[in-house]
């Protein structure tokens, strides 16, 4: 489902997405009844509602690079980066807590792109902790390295979300 929202103060229309398990099981071979990105609004943020399973990366970095097509953002490196966070941001929500959904959100001003991803929380007791299994545990490094500022929010409720900021100058 894509709907749009139009703040009365300022905020421009945003683009929300939320996809269902079988929007995800689905994709590519028949994406969800969404409008294409040509008939997106222009805006200058996306919101992506995903359930939380593998499969749902994948999906959620090709709506990413979706939108950076539409805000035109065609320098490679920042492409890259923010592809990059999104993924692991995403893939970190999904593999170590025990949510059932995921909401990614890309926002952007002038300088810079904020990705968040929010999650519902705690990651269960009986899942194996990143250090503990080889190739895990590099991916918010990675990101605090490219990225020009990370940070997280653990809300009242528990549900936490992870921000980045990516800057549009390289």
């Amino acid at each position: 489902m894509l709907t749009t929202n139009q703040d009365m103060l300022s905020e421009p229309a945003c683009i929300r997405i939320v996809l269902s398990p079988q929007d995800i099981e689905q994709w590519p071979d028949r994406p969800p009844d969404h409008p294409p990105p040509p008939l997106w609004p222009r805006s200058r943020s996306l919101t992506v509602r995903l359930p939380a399973v593998d499969r749902a990366v994948p999906i959620c970095r090709s709506l990413t690079r979706l939108w950076l097509d539409q805000q035109h953002v065609r320098e490679d490196s920042v492409r890259h980066t923010a592809l990059l966070v999104t993924t692991e941001l995403a893939t970190n929500a999904i593999l170590h807590t025990d949510s059932t959904v995921i909401t990614t959100h890309l926002r952007r001003n002038r300088s810079h792109l904020r990705i968040q991803v929010r999650d519902q929380g705690t990651a269960p007791e009986d899942r194996q902790h990143w250090h503990h299994t080889s190739g895990f545990g590099r991916g918010l490094g990675i990101v605090a390295r490219c990225a020009r500022a990370l940070g997280t929010h653990v809300a009242d409720d528990g549900s936490r979300t992870i921000w980045a900021t990516v800057s549009l100058r390289r």
